[in-house]
């Protein structure tokens, strides 16, 4: 009750005076409501999603049905995360999310993962004896994806892994390798199935450097946005 009553009163601040819209069954940990009461943001759209401590968010970012975030996470700005069951985490190192990246419903990024090498892989240590153990999550690593990645539903990003600019990651695939800018991967474990664009192409977005415009100049630019690359 008092954790659903402080939510209401985070929702109305935010909403009145710092201009982030939430909804008020948005769930958010104290850390995060001063953390985004003393940052100035630009078109941030909370919604209904669950924040826990840890998470760093840019300009322009919007969820949709609830994802739940947590831990190191850093999501670059515009980028849209949607639920539901979408979840994010990271407990041992960090996930990096970069600009303009569209994450869809039924999504798993988890950076750590269970220590196989004790005695059991159940967290024993802080759920029964009550004393929790450094050793007890275990990680390969931070998972970086790179700015205008598109991650389909119910795929699954596995710990280490750097997801290159521009790539798409197909529905249901898992990700278990790095995969390279521009690539259209699926399957699991995920493989590549071409790339979006020819290398004159690429290099010639890679060269624009689109992803560091501001608004006014991608409004301005609006052209350069609308016609298909054949």
């Amino acid at each position: 009750m008092k954790r659903a009553i402080a939510n209401l009163i985070f929702a109305l601040i935010l909403n009145i005076f710092k201009n982030i819209k939430c909804s008020f069954n948005v769930s958010m940990s104290h850390n995060i409501f001063f953390y985004l009461v003393k940052n100035k943001f630009k078109n941030i759209d909370l919604r209904d999603a669950l924040l826990g401590s840890g998470v760093e968010l840019d300009d322009g970012v919007n969820f949709y049905n609830r994802p739940e975030i947590f831990g190191k996470v850093k999501i670059g700005k515009y980028s849209s995360i949607n639920g539901p069951a979408t979840r994010i985490c990271a407990e041992v190192s960090e996930v990096r999310i970069g600009a303009f990246c569209s994450i869809a419903s039924g999504v798993v990024i988890q950076e750590f993962y269970h220590n196989y090498n004790m005695v059991t892989t159940y967290n024993i240590n802080s759920n029964i004896i009550g004393e929790a153990v450094e050793n007890e999550k275990i990680s390969k690593g931070p998972i970086i994806i790179e700015e205008d990645v598109w991650i389909g539903s119910n795929s699954v990003i596995l710990s280490g892994v750097r997801i290159g600019r521009g790539a798409i990651i197909g529905a249901g695939s898992i990700v278990t390798k790095n995969v390279e800018a521009y690539s259209i991967v699926g399957g699991n474990p995920a493989k590549v199935l071409r790339k979006r664009f020819n290398q004159q192409t690429i290099d010639k977005l890679e060269k624009s450097h689109w992803w560091l415009w501001d608004r006014e100049r991608i409004i301005k630019n609006k052209k350069f946005f609308r016609n298909e690359i054949v």
